[in-house]
């Protein structure tokens, strides 16, 4: 058997893209020098490592077991080839993180873009529905989740608490009864969750704010539930992180909060590699560097 690492990054460059001719603009040859790279690769290692469908290229069981072992190689020649060099070599490829839409698009998204600016050569996927993809089958690089990892294969790590507050606006609450302790809310309207749509059971507020209380206008994300209760459809729980940046939200019995947990996960063979473990830092980076906006009630 004679491995090139030219034909490993074939590999790598098809297992991202699942197309010879996506893999080929990637790599700036033609999608037939992709396929005979691919098969002199195979030929090496007397197996055939993708099934060639019409949605695609994708791996074989031999195919997921050299996958890991060249992506360390990647991340190896990345650090071998800046460390000689002297060069802080740019990072490449796609990385593919899975976030709740709350902190996906109201936090990371912004400061994911300030980081691909420092390396223009990495594509970035912000996934606000992660709970559709898995990390054991690579579908996704890393997954940010309310709930903490029960599985011990993937590797985890504590991003934050963060707290969760009533919130409303100035209009609204002029036009109805007014709100001194929980039993007054009864007489209100409430924005929520889809139940059956929920993808964390831990956001479930309703029964925690006050026992029988019910939602009239319900949207499946907390991005849609903000706007909802920013248009005046009532009452709604929104993170602090969220809430800070629109100054016609008013806090509704400003006391009472609710804690939750962001958890970060990763494929133990994939942290390695030196776009995740690069996107793994910046993200702890940025959310502990911010700590008052997860934690603090917004002042105006």
């Amino acid at each position: 058997m004679n491995l090139n690492w030219d034909d490993l990054r074939f590999f790598l460059a098809l297992c991202r893209t699942r197309s010879f001719v996506s893999a080929g603009a990637e790599l700036k040859v033609t999608h037939s020098t992709v396929s005979r790279r691919i098969s002199a690769l195979e030929a090496s290692l007397k197996t055939q490592l993708f099934q060639r469908t019409e949605k695609g290229c994708r791996l074989t069981p031999a195919g997921e077991l050299l996958l890991p072992y060249a992506e360390r190689l990647e991340s190896t020649f990345i650090h071998l080839e800046a460390s000689v060099s002297g060069k802080d070599n740019q990072l490449t490829g796609a990385i593919r993180i899975g976030a709740p839409d709350g902190i996906g698009n109201c936090f990371l998204a912004s400061r994911l873009s300030d980081f691909q600016r420092k390396h223009p050569a990495l594509e970035v996927e912000l996934i606000a529905v992660p709970m559709y993809y898995s990390l054991s089958k690579r579908e996704i690089d890393i997954l940010i989740t309310v709930k903490k990892p029960t599985k011990e294969s993937l590797v985890a790590r504590k991003l934050t608490r963060y707290r969760l507050g009533l919130f409303s606006t100035r209009e609204y609450l002029v036009g109805h009864p007014e709100i001194k302790t929980k039993e007054d809310l009864r007489g209100h309207r409430f924005v929520g969750y889809i139940d059956d749509l929920l993808f964390d059971q831990d956001l479930r507020f309703m029964e925690e704010i006050s026992s029988g209380l019910t939602t009239s206008f319900r949207s499946s994300t907390v991005l849609g539930q903000m706007n909802a209760v920013i248009a005046g459809a009532g009452i709604g729980v929104i993170p602090y992180f969220m809430a800070q940046g629109e100054k016609t939200l008013i806090p509704v019995m400003p006391h009472r909060y609710f804690e939750r947990g962001y958890w970060l996960q990763v494929n133990p063979d994939s942290r390695h590699i030196a776009r995740v473990r690069s996107t793994i830092d910046f993200i702890q980076g940025q959310v502990e560097s911010h700590q008052e906006l997860f934690r603090s009630l917004p002042v105006w």
